[in-house]
């Protein structure tokens, strides 16, 4: 005991220099002690500030999401922001002034995130049920078991929403009721990461991205499908090789469809017929964004690409802020806006790609939603903010 405690003693005393402490060696413990922390991702480079950044308003919640992947989101209604918590309330707050407005206590833990139309708030929970509850009383219109947990839910349409759940089903159901007008199931892929890919409308169509990496167009009313496109795998050696998710929700533009998937490719489709028009070999867990002329992806090194959207074409890449870059790009007039790893908010240049401005957040952020020149922003410790991003006069 007396040798071990000596050894602790001199062990001890050493910190402080560590070529003091047995000459020529020095324990991997003591190395990594002293050694400076190396990054996986660079310094923050000098930029150009182009742009005026102004926090409009800004409202604390009570709550704080310690899940890395939440898919809680904020939604607006005309003038209303509705912010799902993971109390088990949906706050309600005017988009104007910031102000709240009203809570509603729903009982159940939300995990989908939530979907508002004139209504009704819909929302899927841990539970795995989906919810219909009037915004206005706060009283459950419905409440529906799933076959497992909501990963996300469209935009009502024709009377109707559309459930994704984590068993790749996708179910209508009727706003009115709550009842189920059809269930269409793919093949869950083995192995696959957690997204939450939500299902697009668009001319009576219902647009679907999949774990597999398949992409499937149905109609609408009555869940028949019209057209299937599969992106490949850019490798295929092992399981984890062939991991393809479109976990970021597909987009859709002027009859197109654009889809990214993980090791696998951006791909344009003709929404009509499923005609593949272009692909680019592309990897992203991230939604897409697009301006008249560009599509925008945020890659899985980090990099802030610009296609070409009629011909798939690479314009430019920002790679100053390689490793850094995380979440899906907002496109904001001419800025594109993309958060990072150290919780700063980037601006971009849409045209050139070059950084016209920063803003340090105190926190991660949950979700990111745009309106005109204005950005709502809610962190994962359920601070909301309004942001106008203009140019520098």
């Amino acid at each position: 005991m007396k040798k071990i405690l000596f050894f602790l003693i001199v062990l001890l005393s050493s910190c402080s220099s560590q070529e003091r402490f047995l000459p020529g060696f020095t324990p991997d413990f003591i190395k990594e002690y002293f050694s400076e922390e190396v990054k996986p991702y660079g310094e923050l480079p000098s930029f150009s500030n182009d742009t005026n950044i102004k926090i409009l308003w800004q409202l604390n919640l009570s709550g704080e999401i310690e899940n890395e992947y939440s898919f809680l989101n904020i939604y607006k209604y005309e003038n209303t922001i509705y912010v799902p918590t993971n109390e088990k309330l949906i706050s309600i707050i005017s988009a104007e002034t910031g102000k709240a407005i009203k809570s509603i206590n729903t009982e159940l833990d939300i995990f989908s995130g939530i979907v508002v139309d004139s209504d009704l708030i819909y929302f899927g929970s841990k539970q795995d049920t989906v919810t219909a509850i009037n915004h206005n009383d706060g009283r459950v219109l419905w409440q529906r078991v799933m076959s497992s947990e909501v990963m996300s839910i469209s935009r009502s349409f024709n009377n109707l929403i559309y459930v994704m759940t984590n068993d790749s089903k996708i179910t209508a159901i009727d706003i009115s009721t709550g009842k189920f007008v059809w269930i269409n199931s793919q093949i869950p892929s083995e192995l696959s990461i957690r997204g939450s890919s939500t299902p697009i409308i668009y001319e009576d169509k219902l647009y679907v991205g999949f774990e597999d990496g398949k992409i499937v167009s149905y109609n609408a009313l009555n869940g028949d499908i019209i057209w299937e496109v599969q992106i490949p795998a850019t490798k295929t050696e092992t399981i984890i090789d062939r991991l393809n998710d479109i976990d970021g929700s597909v987009l859709v533009d002027d009859g197109v469809i654009y889809a990214v998937s993980y090791q696998g490719s951006l791909i344009a489709i003709d929404s009509y017929n499923g005609e593949i028009l272009w692909k680019n070999e592309a990897s992203s867990i991230n939604s897409l964004a697009s301006d008249s002329e560009n599509i925008f992806l945020v890659n899985n090194e980090g990099i802030l690409v610009s296609l070409d959207k009629y011909t798939g074409k690479v314009k430019w890449k920002q790679n100053k802020l390689l490793k850094r870059l995380i979440g899906s790009p907002i496109i904001l007039n001419n800025h594109i806006i993309v958060n990072d790893i150290e919780n700063f908010l980037h601006i971009f240049n849409a045209d050139s790609g070059s950084i016209s401005g920063r803003i340090k957040l105190e926190s991660p952020t949950q979700s990111m939603l745009k309106e005109y020149d204005s950005l709502y922003l809610l962190s994962k410790e359920f601070s909301l903010k309004k942001i106008n991003v203009s140019d520098n006069e």
